[in-house]
């Protein structure tokens, strides 16, 4: 659950610059060739948040000093107020597969001893909103804008922020906000602690946002 956890939280913070929150500034890649956009980070982001129906898939590479430790693949189904997540994670040669729905009520993990989805009061989803991505975002006052890049011929905007989460570790988040929608399309995420460097590399694919059956999110 650790390292899902982990996963979780990699979605959940940045944003910034100058034209939307006190104490950031714009910085623009010199390499960017792609036109910038005409609107702010903030108008972006706050795209996401009006977002009522949505499906995508996030594939996850991990690796601890050039080693490949684990891959995650994911899917998820969001309506408000409702997500399903189903998650495979894969380590060496071995695959373990969960799946999460959230309800008003509560979160629910698919228990394969029971062939049920049993609710728990204290877990969390792997994978944030992508209104709570978005809120995250708007919240974080330490992200540089290092300007726009062309992923598949979709514009995005570039931001990045480097933190430090204890004595002896540090994080540093680049992630690229498609500007149509205010979602991510990628993230890198890289953590040094005691020496030792593990980065993640996050592909968001296939994005759909039509409406989604309710009948989706049926945990009986």
């Amino acid at each position: 659950m650790e390292k899902q956890k982990i996963v979780l939280g990699l979605i959940a913070t940045l944003v910034c610059s100058s034209l939307m929150i006190s104490g950031c500034t714009q910085q623009n890649s010199p390499s960017d060739q792609n036109k910038p956009s005409t609107e702010t980070v903030r108008q972006i982001l706050e795209k996401a948040k009006t977002i009522e129906s949505v499906y995508f898939e996030v594939n996850i590479s991990e690796l601890s000093s050039g080693v490949p430790v684990q891959n995650v693949t994911m899917k998820i189904w969001q309506k408000t107020p409702y997500m399903k997540e189903n998650a495979s994670y894969s380590y060496s040669d071995n695959t373990t597969n969960v799946s999460y729905i959230q309800r008003p009520e509560g979160i629910y993990q698919y228990v394969a001893t029971q062939n049920k989805y049993v609710l728990y009061q204290e877990i969390g989803l792997p994978q944030l909103s992508t209104g709570d991505v978005a809120e995250d975002l708007l919240n974080n006052q330490t992200i540089t804008i290092l300007g726009t890049e062309s992923i598949n011929g979709i514009t995005t905007t570039v931001i990045q922020y480097s933190s430090n989460e204890s004595e002896n570790s540090t994080r540093t988040m680049k992630m690229w906000i498609w500007n149509e929608k205010g979602v991510p399309l990628k993230v890198f995420e890289t953590r040094i602690r005691d020496e030792i460097t593990i980065t993640w590399d996050y592909q968001y694919l296939n994005y759909s946002f039509i409406d989604i059956p309710d009948s989706t999110f049926n945990v009986e």
